[in-house]
């Protein structure tokens, strides 16, 4: 009877561990692993036993989203995570002597990690990850190690193309203190992982690459180099935008820079438009300055282009008011109502030629009855032209009155010929000055669109 209760008990231990065996390992199983793997495990010591012996760590980038790339300040704000992987020799254990646990998870400040971090960072270094991050640890003691990070790395722009650029930006990470002697650094892959990107609104990820990054003066040690890994990332800006807002307003402004000219200069119009062209260049080369970054590496062709622009609507200013003189000089104190009043007013008008001029105005009227017509300037001043020749009187006081208003109506004249001429000349001027404008304008519009597409 006894022993078959004992044999009974021993089939049932059978079976009790054939399921247990079926079933997967238990919470004890993972327990008694952790206890026995960190019974005696140091986080501060190389995980190699041979201390003469470098860590080899395998990096992979993988990236999120591109959230932002800041012209005027030259930074690059990215979102993106690192696979990390490397083996602890201290770490490892027979599967089937814990019910064949073959990994589990670990806390990152129980086990040792590289201490990467990014080097390129515009706003302090922080390490990877944190404490309470999980790693993925397996019984041959390889680790994997997957930190977010979102990134703001300093990224050296380009300009000159503007708004029609292209930028190539990198994130590098690199140990702080170890050096090849002690830790080597490889890639996984020669390109950033991209399945789980999220397309930028203004930026195009074009191409990307992944390599060793070594800085050759980085090291405290004389001959050792600083392991670390670099990603580099292309991004093409989409223009679409920027053609709308800013582009078409320009060439929309350069043309009326040009029209300018065309507008009549008895409008009174044409230095206010030519005043307002100028005041919009303004406007937007202070707003394409606001995004560039204050540098003498690259010099913007958009800007260099708009500096002309304004440069030509200056000089359009500054040849309206020429232009403007020209047509109005002329005018200034050459009104003939001073001067027919000194002759209506005349001694010598008043005596000598009332009654002809009076029968002239008789004759040339429609009849008795009506009013007498308004003799025009030109006839009145040949009228008193007649009666200076007329008569001798040299030695009288009329001949004295007469010769200085000859030499008023003399002055006249003149003036009125240099006002034909100073509009004439204005005209051409206008002419000259829009032939000129256009073509400059029309020359540096195409070789600016030139040197922005497909230079």
């Amino acid at each position: 009877m006894w022993r078959a209760y004992r044999v009974w008990n021993l089939i049932i231990i059978i079976i009790g561990y054939h399921v247990r065996w079926c079933s997967g390992s238990s919470s004890d199983d993972i327990v008694n692993l952790h206890d026995s793997l960190f019974k005696n495990y140091k986080n501060n010591v190389r995980p190699v036993r041979n201390q003469h012996h470098a860590v080899h760590v395998n990096i992979s980038f993988n990236i999120i989203m591109i959230h932002d790339l800041d012209l005027k300040n030259q930074v690059l704000t990215t979102n993106a995570w690192l696979r990390i992987a490397w083996r602890d020799e201290f770490l490892t254990w027979n599967a089937s002597d814990f019910h064949n646990v073959t990994e589990i998870l670990v806390s990152r400040g129980e086990v040792w990690t590289p201490d990467l971090l990014v080097e390129n960072t515009a706003f302090g270094y922080r390490e990877l990850g944190i404490d309470k991050m999980l790693l993925n640890l397996d019984h041959e003691g390889q680790i994997i190690w997957e930190p977010g990070l979102i990134t703001q790395t300093i990224c050296e722009v380009n300009i000159a193309k503007y708004p029609f650029d292209s930028q190539h930006c990198s994130i590098r990470v690199m140990s702080w203190m170890h050096t090849n002697r002690s830790l080597q650094v490889s890639v996984a892959s020669n390109s950033i992982d991209t399945t789980n990107y999220y397309p930028n609104g203004e930026w195009d990820l074009v191409n990307t690459c992944v390599r060793a990054f070594s800085p050759e003066d980085g090291s405290y040690n004389v001959g050792e180099i600083l392991p670390g890994a670099e990603a580099i990332i292309e991004l093409r800006r989409r223009p679409v935008y920027y053609i709308i807002s800013t582009i078409l307003p320009i060439s929309m402004l350069s043309l009326l820079n040009v029209l300018v000219f065309m507008l009549p200069t008895n409008t009174g119009e044409k230095m206010t438009l030519a005043v307002t062209v100028l005041l919009s260049f303004t406007v937007f080369m202070s707003v394409v300055n606001e995004v560039m970054p204050k540098t003498s590496n690259s010099v913007s062709i958009l800007a260099v282009y708009l500096t002309i622009l304004l440069t030509m609507s200056g000089l359009s200013v500054a040849s309206t008011v020429l232009v403007l003189h020209f047509h109005h000089h002329a005018d200034m104190n050459a009104s003939p109502s001073h001067l027919m009043n000194d002759v209506r007013n005349s001694r010598v008008y008043k005596t000598q030629r009332s009654h002809s001029i009076n029968n002239n105005r008789c004759r040339k009227g429609s009849g008795i009855g009506k009013s007498e017509a308004i003799p025009s300037t030109e006839k009145l001043l040949e009228d008193y032209m007649e009666v200076e020749d007329s008569e001798d009187q040299a030695r009288s006081e009329i001949n004295v009155c007469c010769r200085k208003l000859r030499t008023k109506l003399e002055n006249w004249q003149k003036r009125r010929k240099r006002r034909v001429l100073g509009r004439e000349f204005a005209e051409k001027l206008d002419r000259a000055l829009f032939c000129t404008v256009t073509v400059l304008t029309l020359g540096s519009t195409v070789i600016v669109m030139i040197l922005l597409i497909y230079w």
